[in-house]
Formats: structure tokens, C-alpha cells, sequence
């Protein structure tokens, strides 16, 4: 596969905005929640909760 998924990364990218800003609302274990409310995959889960952790300030981007 080549080339960007724009509907995978706008939803990775929804999902992490919301996250941000309901962090310590959202439902845990955070994987399956975001899987389920979002439509995402393991992986687009965990990309969000990095994704997340960055606009939060917890993260430099480098992992």
C-alpha cells in the first residue's frame, strides 16, 4: 500500500483531539474505547494516544 489514507488519519487525528481534551473523562481502558467510538484499529488507537500525549505536552514527538 502506498500513499496516505486521509479517512484513516482524520479519524486518528479526531480521535486524538478529543482525547486531549477529555483525557480524564474518557472511558479506560483507552484502546478498546477509542477503537469503539472512533471505528479504529489497534494501531490508529495507540497513534492517537501518542498523538494525544504531544498536544498535550507530555510528549517532545520523538517516540
Amino acid at each position: 500500500m502506498t500513499g496516505i489514507d486521509h479517512e484513516i488519519t482524520a479519524k486518528v487525528d479526531e480521535a486524538a483531539v478529543w482525547l486531549a481534551a477529555h483525557w480524564w473523562k474518557a472511558e479506560r481502558p483507552l484502546v478498546p474505547f477509542l477503537r469503539k467510538r472512533f471505528g479504529l484499529t489497534p494501531l490508529e488507537a495507540i497513534q492517537s494516544m501518542r498523538e494525544s500525549a504531544r498536544m498535550r505536552g507530555l510528549s517532545n514527538g520523538d517516540v
